[in-house]
């Protein structure tokens, strides 16, 4: 078998890792438009070979996995598709949907187009941050699959679940929808608190002094790559401002229940809170 990896960070690296691991006689072939993360992917055998060209990591492989920011995704899709031979299946691991799907169902061979998102990840970034296991326990979003290839699917299925991935199906609008809530948000929330205490603090060593395991663990995703969260935010702009609107409610009620020191409100909204416990253990 022969994948060709077109962005070698995190997902994309994880995911050759994960399949070499896994797979006798695959063999993956990578590109990257940074030579650094290129050369850095072939010492740390992610690939077998690196591309010297797009053109060369797209004619290469049976399966081509775009792991690059969505904007990227967008403009890559026309001439990627046009250069797939009838056997060749192209997938998508945009962190958004809508845009990029209607940009494939504008191409002729749309079928052999699999728009999927692996819900993974970590704050890290690059070659270096990848790792085989993961998306083990993980889902991968598989979007619009009525308009691939019932074949492909298959196999895309098994090599999701190679990986310790279930696949789930939504459309690209729900896919936009719910993420917004479950995880665009909370990238926004965590840039915030970040930004508000580097501005409040004087000096970083106070911050490491005082701070707890909780404001560590609600600013991690700060450290993601903005290169990367950018265009998601860009590209889900309508419902990130939904989903900004709503959070913003509940901290205006919040504000205001202090204000009035009105402390069986503050008790309710915390209680509600906690209802979250029941959904993640």
């Amino acid at each position: 078998m022969k994948i060709s990896i077109i962005g070698l960070g995190l997902i994309g690296g994880s995911f050759a890792l994960a399949l070499k691991k896994r797979l006798e006689n695959l063999t993956v072939c990578g590109w990257d438009e940074n030579p650094k993360n290129l050369k850095e992917a072939k010492e740390l055998e992610i690939v077998n070979i690196p591309a010297q060209n797009l053109e060369e990591a797209i004619s290469f492989g049976d399966w081509v996995v775009l792991a690059i920011p969505v904007h990227a995704i967008e403009s890559l899709m026309p001439e990627c598709m046009a250069r797939l031979g009838p056997h060749q299946v192209l997938v998508d691991f945009g962190s958004t949907k809508k845009h990029i799907c209607e940009v494939a169902d504008r191409q002729s061979n749309r079928h052999q187009f699999i728009a999927a998102h692996p819900i993974a990840g970590t704050e890290y970034s690059g070659p270096g941050a990848a790792f085989a296991d993961l998306f083990e326990g993980k889902v991968m979003i598989v979007c619009d699959a009525e308009k691939s290839d019932e074949e492909h699917l298959i196999k895309f299925r098994k090599m999701c679940k190679m990986t310790g991935m279930e696949s789930v199906c939504l459309s690209a609008s729900d896919h936009d929808e719910q993420l917004a809530y479950t995880s665009h948000l909370s990238h926004v929330i965590s840039s915030g608190l970040s930004n508000t205490v580097l501005e409040k603090e004087e000096t970083h060593a106070q911050i490491l002094n005082l701070a707890g395991s909780g404001f560590a663990s609600t600013v991690r995703l700060a450290k993601s790559s903005p290169d990367m969260w950018t265009p998601i935010f860009q590209k889900n702009k309508t419902a990130v401002l939904e989903s900004l609107d709503h959070y913003l409610s509940h901290l205006n009620d919040f504000r205001k229940m202090l204000d009035e020191g009105n402390e069986e409100g503050i008790r309710d909204f915390l209680n509600k809170g906690r209802e979250i416990r029941k959904i993640l253990k």
